[in-house]
């Protein structure tokens, strides 16, 4: 589709492609797929059909090897954690052979992590539970083994019980165990890696993970992190340094970073510990190829592991190679895929740009439709753009109507401003793709009306006119002091020094993070109470991004109403009734969108078959939501 351009692929990465020793172990190129759990085994842990279609994504698509997720070592973990894998007893085996099998036949090398969290501190623990411990770990590794991997990961970070062993602020033992010296606070283990080895002998490789910094104010420090491995380097074939504490939720950016914070922020400690030691380091932390071929070429680290990148783009490294880099999907790093606070609902994996992703195999033998039809789709923003793609890709002829000059619809408001760069990556890429389309004929600053659509003499219209914002009826709100938070995103709309937000959602809290980094003193105001807006709990980007307006001193106030805006600023009615005037220059209104009603009522009937896709389906407005609609659609017809 696209001309190659400059350095043939596999010059330009030609450090990540060449393979690497590990241990006794070869593999084929430096690119690691990091555990995740995509909560799609079974209730009791076997491996499911799903399990393995998903896994399969990643080894077809090129990963050196492809790492099983978060993997429970005893029956009391297990019991706590369903949909991933139980590694406590034999029957697991069966189903993990199989996974394994699959993910040989595309020459990539299996791992699995094994962990153990707990609701206690090694302080709480007696001898002989500390001996059960690293006897559960020991035989789930023999399982592994068994069940065909290659090497295993053992989990000494993030703050799980491998890793409070280490740790003077979770370990408060006054035995030999206890964390008073390096010596007895490495013991732990030290003692777990020589039983691990014993158990499965000197050919299979282990992949250690730590925490390289917990990121908060007790955390182990770099220095002593580094020494530790230095004790137990003759143990282990390969040291993955992340960072972060899961039990400390201000932590939690450091090891699933959203789009707030920089890429590649851990790469400093990787390189920490490679100067430090003789065998490989693997990184981890929001890398993109790009990125992880300077990692390499620059001596940082040996390997580099990813799993968004492969969520939102499973055919990463096969497409590299072909020299199709500008066909490489982007991850967006909205967190959709790890943000349902795992173990607590259990979601299974889904991707805002990849509408495959957790449902490989529902579609793996998806029949093509056995009669080709006329499609015109009137909208070109995300949903759109994804039913076009997906529909071209049937074999059916596409139109697509676009009014404004440019494709992309919300994903051009999303992708404003300084916050926005992984967005604007796929806002690029949807359009890229549409330059030279199979199937797909583009008629651009067109809008479509009734008329133009039925003379099409279409099969099925599907219909993704976006939405519009919400303003309500409100004394002084179409003032000039009054603008949305989309036209103040696109640069359309200024701001005064002063500026209140009149809704704390996702949003509204972005822009005005934005106007506090330019100086300006902003305060947010919802109707709603915090734990309706937010079910409850923040989720990780909401969560950041509320952090990072109290650093700048944003004010929110929940259970606030708009009521009125004049020239003093926001007239608003507090829980208790109270009416007050908070003074400002300017009012931004982020009070979300609704359907375009009366756009989306034209095309009915326009066809046998009409579909309403997107943020006109009055649905939750999200890109995921959007993509899902618009491939569900084109999938269907």
């Amino acid at each position: 589709m696209f001309p190659r351009k400059g350095r043939s692929p596999l010059k330009k990465y030609e450090s990540i492609l060449q393979p690497i020793k590990i241990g006794n172990l070869w593999v084929k190129n430096r690119i690691e797929s990091s555990p995740a759990e995509p909560f799609l085994a079974t209730k009791d842990g076997l491996v499911s059909e799903e399990f393995i279609e998903w896994h399969k994504t990643m080894a077809k698509g090129g990963a050196g090897i492809v790492t099983i997720g978060d993997s429970p070592i005893n029956a009391e973990y297990a019991a706590e954690s369903k949909y991933v894998i139980d590694l406590s007893n034999n029957d697991v085996c069966n189903g993990l052979f199989r996974l394994t099998e699959v993910i040989h036949r595309y020459g990539a090398a299996a791992s699995i992590e094994l962990n153990l969290r707990t609701h206690y501190t090694p302080t709480d623990m007696t001898l002989e539970e500390i001996a059960q411990v690293k006897k559960d770990f020991v035989e789930a590794a023999y399982r592994c083994k068994m069940s065909g991997f290659d090497m295993i990961m053992v989990h000494g970070g993030h703050g799980h019980l491998v890793a409070q062993f280490f740790s003077p602020e979770y370990n408060k033992r006054t035995d030999h165990y206890g964390a008073d010296t390096m010596e007895n606070r490495s013991r732990f283990a030290m003692e777990l890696l020589d039983e691990i080895r014993d158990r499965i002998g000197p050919d299979m490789p282990i992949e250690y993970r730590i925490s390289g910094h917990e990121k908060h104010e007790n955390s182990v420090k770099t220095e002593d992190v580094i020494e530790f491995v230095k004790r137990i380097e003759d143990k282990i074939d390969l040291i993955h340094v992340s960072a972060g504490d899961l039990y400390r939720l201000e932590t939690v950016k450091y090891m699933i970073q959203p789009s707030y914070v920089p890429r590649g922020g851990n790469v400093h400690l990787a390189e920490q510990f490679k100067k430090a030691l003789s065998i490989p380091v693997t990184t981890v932390g929001s890398i993109d190829l790009d990125m992880a071929e300077d990692i390499v070429a620059q001596g940082k680290a040996d390997v580099v592991a990813m799993i968004r990148s492969f969520i939102a783009e499973p055919d990463l490294i096969v497409k590299a190679m072909k020299g199709e880099g500008e066909l490489v999907r982007p991850c967006i790093r909205c967190s959709e895929c790890t943000n349902n606070f795992p173990h607590l609902y259990n979601l299974p994996i889904r991707c805002s740009v990849n509408p495959l992703t957790g449902r490989e195999a529902e579609f793996k033998n998806h029949p093509k439709p056995e009669v080709l039809k006329k499609v015109v789709i009137v909208g070109g923003g995300p949903a759109g753009l994804e039913a076009a793609r997906r529909a071209a890709g049937q074999g059916h002829q596409v139109v697509l109507f676009e009014k404004d000059q440019e494709l992309g619809g919300v994903l051009s408001i999303a992708a404003a401003g300084p916050l926005k760069t992984d967005v604007k990556k796929y806002l690029d890429w949807t359009r890229n793709t549409m330059k030279d389309p199979k199937n797909i004929q583009v008629r651009l600053g067109e809008e479509a009306t009734r008329e133009k659509v039925l003379a099409e003499n279409p099969d099925v219209v599907i219909v993704a006119v976006g939405s519009e914002p919400i303003v309500p009826e409100l004394p002084g709100i179409h003032g000039e002091n009054v603008m949305w938070a989309g036209d103040v995103d696109l640069g359309v709309a200024k701001t005064g020094d002063r500026v209140i937000i009149a809704g704390a959602g996702l949003t509204g809290c972005e822009t005005a993070y934005t106007l506090a980094k330019e100086g300006k003193k902003v305060q947010i105001i919802d109707r709603m109470p915090m734990k309706n807006l937010y079910n409850g709990v923040p989720g990780l980007s909401i969560g950041t991004l509320m952090g990072y307006l109290q650093e700048e001193g944003v004010e929110l106030l929940y259970e606030t109403a708009l009521e009125e805006v004049n020239s003093d600023g926001a007239v608003v009615r507090s829980k208790d009734g109270t009416i007050t005037t908070m003074p400002c220059d300017s009012v931004v209104l982020s009070l979300g969108v609704k359907p375009k009603r009366e756009v989306m009522d034209q095309f009915v009937k326009t066809a046998e078959d009409v579909r309403f896709i997107g943020d006109c389906n009055n649905k939750s407005g999200t890109i995921l939501q959007a993509t899902y609609e618009g491939f569900m659609a084109a999938m269907m017809i």
